[in-house]
């Protein structure tokens, strides 16, 4: 078991001490011999307990300087040590103590007299033990102050709370039935009945600053205690629960008893849940346990998770491995580095799930999930967690996405329950969106009854817990509230959570992937950094190729790249033969890649549309990009298309002469091969005249296209002429500025700033609103 000072000794005297008593020190005045007492007494309560099992606070306004010396208790990576300066602070000190020693008491339900035996009996820490030094005149303190100070003496060292009171003179009365009384006369130590022992040697400041040094030293190498997951997860009933009346985990211990929540049970109607922690302060360790003890309770056919990441997405790591092909099979999504975009599109699908079951709840007369498994035992509709881990990055913007995710992530949280929806969300804060705050019960927390706060600040405390509840402020590492009151005081259980280690719950992935996968399939994974290329979508063009076998009469499309929605539809637009149906691109992004592969998604397709001829309008020249592509892409086009595909390169000085072949062949009666105008960096091009304009005009329903790219916009409209980007159906940015895309795509509301791997885009004749797309980055 861990030390702890609960008796120190002077000589053959000892004195009870931590979690035992509390102690009275006179302060002597003249030679200062108390004050050195005093901290005699603080460096042994420090250095005879286990480093991190006692906090020391201290309330100074003698100026006596105790606390000088113990500065350097704070270096070993937690606040040992709280300097409390004024009396403000220590009335909402002196309150917070009665809250820990309330959830002390309620931790040990009366199972031993104090927390010291309560530890020893259960073999494993719980709580910490305070030592609380007040170095004040305690009559001149208010009668708020004194009340709270009496109950607390009176109760504290039962739940490890002592106190040490360095004062002129015990001129309290209540006092004296609740302190031991010792004063330093003459070198003696005496109690109430006299001397007891020769007084302590007087430890000089050295001692006690490397006292302090030694103590954060071995804080720091010392591992935290930890509850294993096993110790509350038992392992080898896997996947023997049901779903069908609510799904439970466990977290942690609370004194002796697991600490077990239960989402979606009809009689406490607890469906959300809220989790939030300083950064390093166990976060993502919780959400571990809470997804691994699903997924050991519950089989793939009871739970389906959706599973986003807003940050670096280590936490959904070893959910999936493409190297290895393993993959967790309860998952369906998993996004990995997601980004608001994506995240919005996550939250569009569940609205589309809970359409899709509250229409199966009506044609078999039920109203809910538990209803409809009660009514169809033998029928499959696992239940379904949502976690996202820093959700508050949906709401970084104050924009159309923030306005459309606030809105259907309340309207989830309200309408979810009843198919069976659940969410979990997790964030370092949450403070400052009034907009899912909102007042009692009508923002988003008001319908999150569950709420895990880790260590963090007392404002984020608050905003989690409630007003009142600053319990989360008072944590240690591997500490967490938690309330399924939606904050209430009373609620609280500080809990030690358990660790998610790796060495454990890696085999369980393992075991059930074997178990799962012949019936299972692999997560949508989103990457939102991950560069994309054509050679991604092979799949996709291997459907468009046979389909050019049977599919006459069918337009061909062209792949823009990934639309950033949940299941990762690759965004097509038609080439049909139609007024308008040519392809810009805007910006001074990367757009040769992109050019390229939507070029050969159509040569791809080449058998359908017969003979094929490219004609790339190369308006840079002198960059290099035919003599560093022309072979290749030569060799790619006659892999695709065979020698139905010609290939032919305009250098820029013969532009704008191709063109007017261009315009005479869009304006004769005669029929002319498919023909794509690749037009590269035509920012460059000078008097293309009206023969750019005709051939956009009139091209198209004659099966000329233009895909091209421009730099400016003011260019690009300079070039087709008045009214002549009407003629370009689709459009797309690439590191277009958010003033420009809008003037580009027409609305003068678009949200969108440009990013790296990200590209706008938008077809006019069949699309609502633009899409935000991962765009082809590198060459197939």
């Amino acid at each position: 078991m861990l030390a702890v000072a609960e008796q120190v000794r002077v000589s053959a005297h000892a004195i009870p001490f931590i979690g035992r008593a509390n102690l009275w020190i006179e302060d002597s005045v003249v030679d200062g011999t108390s004050i050195e007492f005093t901290q005699w007494l603080m460096q042994q309560a420090v250095a005879g307990t286990h480093p991190g099992q006692i906090e020391l606070t201290v309330f100074d306004d003698q100026l006596t300087g105790l606390a000088a010396p113990f500065m350097g208790l704070n270096a070993g990576g937690e606040k040992l040590l709280r300097s409390i300066h004024d009396t403000r602070e220590l009335a909402e000190f002196l309150a917070h103590l009665r809250d820990h020693v309330h959830g002390v008491n309620a931790v040990m339900q009366g199972r031993s007299p104090s927390l010291v035996d309560f530890r020893a009996a259960i073999g494993h820490p719980v709580e910490s033990f305070k030592l609380v030094v007040l170095a004040t005149d305690i009559s001149q303190l208010g009668d708020a102050e004194q009340n709270a100070l009496s109950v607390l003496l009176r109760s504290g060292p039962r739940a490890g709370v002592s106190f040490v009171i360095h004062s002129s003179a015990m001129d309290v009365e209540w006092m004296r039935d609740m302190c031991r009384a010792y004063s330093i006369r003459r070198g003696e130590l005496r109690d109430g009945d006299g001397p007891v022992a020769l007084a302590p040697p007087a430890p000089a400041a050295p001692e006690l600053i490397a006292t302090s040094a030694e103590v954060a030293a071995r804080l720091a190498s010392t591992s935290i205690a930890s509850v294993p997951f096993s110790a509350v997860q038992p392992l080898g009933a896997t996947w023997t629960a049901s779903s069908g009346d609510g799904i439970t985990f466990a977290i942690g211990r609370f004194g002796r008893d697991v600490v077990e929540i239960t989402l979606g049970d009809e009689v406490n109607q607890r469906h959300n849940m809220l989790v939030t922690g300083a950064v390093g302060q166990g976060k993502s360790n919780t959400l571990s346990l809470m997804i691994h003890g699903l997924c050991e309770r519950y089989s793939p056919a009871e739970l389906e998770l959706y599973l986003l990441d807003f940050k670096e997405g280590v936490t959904l790591q070893p959910f999936f491995d493409a190297a290895s092909g393993e993959y967790l099979p309860h998952a369906t999504v998993l996004g990995l580095e997601a980004d608001r975009e994506f995240g919005l599109s996550v939250l569009r699908d569940l609205h589309r799930r809970y359409r899709e079951r509250m229409r199966t709840f009506k044609r078999s007369g039920v109203q809910s999930l538990a209803a409809y498994r009660r009514a169809r035992p033998n029928e499959e509709m696992p239940r379904i967690v949502v976690v996202v881990d820093e959700f508050q990055m949906l709401f970084a913007e104050r924009d159309r996405i923030s306005e459309r995710a606030a809105d259907l992530l309340i309207k989830g949280v309200r309408l979810f329950r009843a198919a069976g929806i659940h969410l979990v969300l997790a964030s370092q804060t949450i403070g400052g969106n009034l907009q899912l705050m909102g007042s009692a019960g009508d923002g988003l927390f008001g319908q999150v009854p569950v709420r895990i706060a880790l260590k963090n600040s007392l404002a984020e405390s608050r905003a989690t817990l409630g007003t009142r509840n600053d319990a989360a402020a008072h944590l240690r590492a591997r500490e967490a509230i938690v309330n399924v009151d939606y904050g209430d005081l009373g609620a609280n259980r500080k809990t030690n959570i358990a660790y998610a280690d790796e060495a454990v719950l890696a085999p369980l992935r393992r075991a059930w992937w074997e178990a799962a996968r012949a019936r299972t399939t692999a997560p949508y994974v989103f990457a939102g950094e991950a560069k994309r290329s054509l050679a991604d979508d092979a799949r996709r063009l291997d459907e468009l190729a046979r389909l050019s076998n049977g599919g006459a009469g069918i337009p061909p499309v062209v792949l823009l790249g990934l639309e950033i929605e949940v299941g990762g539809r690759t965004l097509e637009v038609p080439l049909a033969r139609e007024i308008g149906r040519n392809i810009v691109g805007i910006g001074p992004g990367d757009m040769d890649a992109q050019l390229v592969s939507m070029t050969l998604s159509l040569v791809a397709q080449a058998q359908r549309l017969g003979p094929l001829r490219l004609v790339v309008l190369d308006g840079a020249p002198e960059d290099g990009f035919w003599d560093a592509h022309s072979a290749r892409l030569e060799a790619l086009f006659a892999r695709a298309g065979g020698s139905a595909v010609q290939v032919e390169r305009v250098p820029r000085d013969a532009v704008a002469a191709r063109l007017v072949l261009a315009a005479r062949e869009t304006s004769t009666a005669e029929e002319t091969p498919t023909t794509i105008y690749l037009a590269r960096k035509m920012d460059r091009c000078r008097d293309l005249g009206a023969d750019l304009q005709t051939l956009v005009r009139s091209g198209p329903t004659a099966g000329h296209h233009l895909i091209g790219s421009w730099m400016k916009l003011d260019a690009f409209r300079e070039h087709v002429g008045y009214g002549g980007d009407a003629y370009f159906d689709v459009k797309f940015g690439l590191r277009l500025d958010s003033q420009t895309a809008k003037q580009l795509l027409g609305d003068p509301l678009l949200d969108w700033k440009p990013a790296e791997n990200r590209m706008i885009a938008f077809d006019s004749a069949t699309m609502a609103e633009p899409v935000r797309v991962i765009p082809y980055a590198e060459s197939p």
